[in-house]
């Protein structure tokens, strides 16, 4: 892995109102939040589009990927252009009122991107396009998107290279992103909650290639969704999270997480980076 990723651990620290379950396929689900209206005024107003020269950390072109809104979550993602997000396609798919994913694609406004790990992210982009992987019926295979920021990343933000290769066999691979299995704290005497997120790298060997998606043997956990997993020999993506093998018993769930390649998608991908 290249070193713009070797120091990638990074903390932040996220209040929310109330208490929720975890999403699927390594999704995070948002709790409620005060207004929905106040919410989306306060993204408007202060701090999106608000992408400062200078801010920059090694590994922020990991990033976290936010619906927001009433069935919102959270999803990590990763820059493979000045205004171009990879992420997985399900997070870009709205949940019913039992957090069920639907076959419905949220708009653009409802997404934003944040840049960066610590306290507060130190950049919030809007998007201004969603374009996801024709065919994509909850399945493994087409579970990519891309989406078009409203503005480009400072340019000290570097992309990442998608690999549309065969992933190597006897690769070792590394995921980044944004999951946790950590339950909200709440605050005393208040109604608020507070979860700590932690920009994570785990790195695993090859556990099955397939024609048209990838398993590696690395720790996953929910809000992980569309993060990236790396070839460490070119620091290239070859996939993007879609599934974590998860178990009921925390201290023995399964260490591996799959998702799907790129050349099924790769016409979707290109036309996107043209955008």
């Amino acid at each position: 892995m290249n070193g713009s990723f070797a120091a990638i651990e990074s903390f932040a620290v996220v209040t929310v109102l109330g208490l929720g379950g975890l999403g699927l396929s390594g999704c995070t689900t948002s709790w409620p939040r005060l207004s929905f209206a106040v919410e989306q005024r306060l993204l408007r107003e202060t701090t999106l589009d608000d992408l400062p020269s200078g801010k920059a950390e090694p590994g922020d072109s990991v990033v976290h990927v936010i619906h927001t809104g009433k069935d919102g979550g959270s999803c990590s993602g990763a820059l493979i252009g000045p205004r171009h997000v990879l992420t997985a396609e399900h997070c870009m798919m709205r949940v019913d009122a039992h957090h069920e994913l639907t076959t419905t694609e949220i708009v653009p406004g409802d997404v934003h991107v944040e840049l960066g790990g610590g306290y507060l992210p130190w950049g919030r982009v809007g998007v201004r396009e969603i374009h996801g992987c024709p065919g994509y019926t909850n399945d493994l295979e087409h579970d990519v998107a891309v989406l078009v920021l409203s503005r480009p990343v400072p340019a000290e933000v570097p992309a990442l290279r998608v690999s549309f290769d065969v992933p190597r066999e006897a690769g070792v691979y590394e995921l980044a992103g944004f999951g946790t299995y950590e339950k909200p704290r709440e605050i005393p005497e208040t109604g608020w909650f507070v979860y700590s997120l932690t920009r994570h790298l785990h790195a695993g060997p090859v556990r099955q290639v397939r024609d048209g998606s990838l398993v590696v043997e690395v720790t996953g956990a929910p809000g992980d969704s569309g993060g990236p997993i790396f070839d460490t020999a070119t620091g290239n993506i070859v996939a993007v999270v879609s599934r974590l093998a998860r178990q009921d018993d925390p201290k023995n769930r399964e260490p591996a997480v799959s998702g799907p390649r790129f050349m099924t998608c790769r016409k979707t991908i290109e036309e996107a980076l043209a955008r």
